[in-house]
């Protein structure tokens, strides 16, 4: 028999790779993660379940650093405005249940180290004791008793070694070896006789048979990690089961060594499927995150785009994650490829939002101002002019850049109420004043019937002093409408006609008329500053007439010839200053 050949092959049966379990953890929220931490930790062997771990940890942090991302940078459908405050970054403690995950792995770590410790006790025990049966089966070649009796205490050194447990791996191969030399030696040195070493030779073979019966059998098992460690204790028991006769040795061995063959054949053909299928799957999700890096490539300039774009990225996520667990190795480069593309996505968007918050804001700044400006005026009652000013800042708002609703409507509300408040007002004001103007019209209109039928007498001073009393009271009636302002030229077209039949010089004549023209142009603004420009230009041109007449006597010399002529300058100069009096007089009655 080639007991290097079947060392080597228990060896590469005892380290072929652990199958990778199909448990797939990746919908867990954050706290059924530590609750599974916790259901693994109380498994008999720890580091049957610490790929499973690691995994779920990796996951972990993958989900806690999304939730964390999201809690600092919400990507909210509108911009809130805030005039006195500033975003402040705070550095926040653990995440609580990144403390509760803390506490759960720490303690599996601490089972894993107690279980790693005590196993390496029970090996460095178990390899003193296997160390002692090779020990004892040695001295069994010096022994005097009796073959049967020497032979019975062999088989129970034979079920002590089996019994005995694993050893260090670095101890394994030497120990092994020196066992089944010792056992050889045993065999050698008794020189059983042929039918008990025939006997036992046959009890192994039988052994030997039904272990590779067991080792076919597992062909049909489906888990290869229960296959695996399956044929790895059949090795195990081989290598503690005696010797066969010499002729089925290699017969028996190639026999195990061929199922033992096509087992690790079909877990590796399986590994090898897996690693295909994992390669395909790694190929998919890296497709994936190109995808969602492309979302960005052309910029989008409005919020329902980033809306549809965040959309389809969580689409890809979720597509992602649908395309199922990698390898140890492969998980960790996929999702470092998504948190990749994830965060390339997300910088994007928030600067996006970070601008759009700040053009958010200058353009509510900028209504807020229009709205200040209306609210400074709306108690204001300088109706035209204010009535104007609230147009424009109208028209202002209407062409001002559109701001989100939720924060332009309060300003909305200031502005117009302000323009409500003050063009109510003003509506209120001249719907009086055109109550007040259709009685002064009524009062009016009986005040012309009577200075229509006033009779001159011979007193004139009387008659000069009513026709100034019909003035006054009119002078005091106030306005009337615009469109029946006509009454106006008829009262005064009369009242001058009265003046006119009495005997006034012509000066009081003028006077008396132009104070009938300046009550008139009571309550017209723009006639009255028509004949305000109209004086002032009049007295303007008088003025240069004088500095001209004055320029042209200097130039006259002293005779006779000129003297005449001179005199007739200075009656003109004389009498242009007295036209000016007049007019400077006129135009403080206007005044």
């Amino acid at each position: 028999m080639n007991e290097n050949k079947e060392q080597e092959l228990t060896e590469v049966v005892s380290n072929a790779i652990t199958e990778t379990t199909n448990i797939n953890n990746s919908g867990l929220s954050m706290e059924a993660i530590i609750t599974r931490i916790d259901e693994l930790s109380e498994n008999i062997n720890p580091y049957s379940v610490s790929k499973e771990i690691e995994e779920i940890k990796s996951l972990f942090y993958t989900k806690l650093k999304t939730e964390q991302k999201n809690e600092r940078t919400q990507i909210v459908d509108v911009v809130e405005l805030s005039k006195n405050t500033e975003a402040k970054e705070v550095k926040k403690p653990l995440h609580p249940l990144e403390v509760k995950f803390k506490q759960s792995f720490s303690k599996y770590k601490k089972i894993k180290f107690e279980y790693r410790k005590q196993r390496e006790e029970e090996e460095k025990k178990n390899l003193k004791t296997k160390q002692q049966i090779i020990a004892d089966i040695d001295k069994l070649t010096n022994e005097d008793e009796s073959i049967k009796k020497t032979f019975k205490y062999f088989r129970i050194l034979q079920e002590q070694w089996k019994n005995a447990g694993h050893v260090p791996q670095n101890e394994n191969n030497n120990l092994w070896q020196s066992y089944h030399h010792h056992v050889e030696l045993f065999y050698d040195f008794i020189k059983l006789n042929n039918d008990l070493r025939d006997l036992d030779f046959k009890r192994n073979l039988e052994e030997k048979t039904e272990i590779i019966e067991k080792a076919e059998a597992l062909l049909d098992e489906k888990s290869f990690n229960t296959m695996h460690d399956s044929l790895q204790e059949l090795h195990e028991h081989w290598k503690n089961v005696g010797p066969v006769e010499r002729e089925q040795r290699e017969v028996i061995w190639e026999k195990f060594q061929e199922i033992s063959r096509k087992l690790n054949k079909k877990r590796n053909d399986y590994f090898t499927k897996r690693k295909e299928i994992d390669a395909d799957k790694l190929a998919k999700k890296d497709a994936i995150c190109q995808k969602i890096i492309n979302l960005t490539k052309e910029k989008s300039t409005s919020h329902s785009k980033w809306q549809s774009l965040t959309n389809k990225c969580k689409d890809l996520e979720k597509e992602w994650n649908g395309i199922g667990r990698l390898t140890k190795t492969d998980n960790k480069t996929a999702w470092n490829n998504l948190r990749t593309a994830l965060n390339e996505f997300y910088t994007e968007k928030n600067a996006f939002y970070k601008e759009k918050k700040e053009e958010v804001k200058k353009k509510l700044n900028t209504k807020i101002t229009i709205a200040e400006k209306a609210e400074a005026l709306q108690n204001n009652t300088d109706w035209q002019v204010t009535g104007n000013t609230l147009i424009k800042l109208q028209e202002e708002w209407k062409n001002s850049s559109y701001a989100p609703a939720k924060q332009s409507n309060e300003i909305w509300k200031r502005f117009r109420t302000a323009c409500d408040t003050f063009f109510n007002a003003r509506k209120a004001h001249y719907k009086k004043l055109d109550i007040e103007k259709e009685a002064a019209y009524a009062e009016k209109a009986n005040l012309l019937k009577e200075v229509e039928i006033f009779k001159v007498s011979s007193d004139i001073k009387k008659d000069i002093k009513k026709l100034k009393e019909f003035r006054l009271q009119w002078k005091n009636l106030g306005q009337v409408a615009r469109n029946k302002m006509k009454i106006n030229d008829q009262f005064f077209t009369v009242l001058n006609s009265k003046f006119e039949k009495l005997e006034l010089s012509k000066k009081a004549l003028a006077n008396e008329q132009y104070r009938n023209k300046i009550i008139s142009l009571k309550g017209n603004d723009k006639a009255v500053k028509s004949e305000q420009r109209f004086l002032k230009g009049k007295i303007d041109s008088l003025i240069k007439d004088i500095s001209q007449y004055e320029n042209n006597i200097s130039f006259f010399g002293h005779g006779k010839g000129t003297e005449t002529l001179k005199q007739q300058v200075e009656q003109q100069i004389e009498k242009a200053k007295k036209e000016i009096e007049e007019l400077k007089s006129k135009l403080q009655m206007l005044k």
